[in-house]
C-alpha cells in the first residue's frame, strides 16, 4: 500500500466533502438555473472522484514509494523557467498585444518546450486558438482583447 497516496487521497476527498457541503448551503439550483453553489457542487463531486481514484489506487497498487529526491530526479528545469516566464509574459502583453496574438505565441512556446516537431508546433497552436476563439467568442460571445489590431 502506497501510504502517501493513501494519506494524500484521504485529505482531498475531507476538502471535497467540505467544499460539497458548503456549495449545498449556498444552494446549487438546476442545470437551467444554477444557483451560487452550482460549479463548487460540480467540482466538489469531480474532486471527490479524483480522491477515490487515488485512495483506491494507493491500496490496490503497493510498493512504489518514492523518496521526495527522486521525485524530482529527471526534471528539466530549464522548462520550468521558461514556462513561467513564457505565463508572466502572456500576462503582461494580452491586453496590449490582443488575445489571437498573446496566445498563438504562449502556445508556440508551450508546445515547443515539449520538444516536438516546428510544424507540428506551429499548426497546433494555430489549432488551440482557432477552436479557443470559436467556442468562447462565438458561441459563448465573450469578448477578448482585441489588441492594435482590433480583431
Amino acid at each position: 500500500m502506497n501510504k502517501r497516496d493513501l494519506v494524500s487521497g484521504l485529505f482531498w476527498l475531507a476538502i471535497a466533502i467540505f467544499i460539497f457541503t458548503k456549495a449545498l448551503e449556498l444552494g446549487v439550483g438546476t442545470l437551467s438555473t444554477p444557483g451560487a453553489g452550482f460549479l463548487l457542487f460540480c467540482s466538489s463531486i469531480l474532486f471527490g472522484l479524483l480522491s477515490i481514484v487515488l485512495v483506491i489506487k494507493a491500496i490496490l497498487h503497493g510498493g512504489g514509494q518514492k523518496g521526495i529526491a527522486e521525485l524530482w530526479h529527471g526534471l528539466t528545469w530549464s522548462n520550468v523557467v521558461i514556462t513561467v516566464i513564457a505565463l508572466v509574459l502572456y500576462c503582461l502583453v494580452l491586453v496590449k498585444v490582443g488575445f489571437i496574438i498573446a496566445t498563438t505565441a504562449i502556445m508556440v512556446v508551450l508546445y515547443a518546450v515539449g520538444r516536438m516537431k516546428a510544424w507540428v508546433v506551429i499548426a497546433s497552436a494555430l489549432v488551440t486558438v482557432a477552436l479557443t476563439y470559436i467556442i468562447f467568442h462565438y458561441a459563448l460571445q465573450i469578448e477578448f482583447p482585441r489588441g492594435p489590431f482590433r480583431w
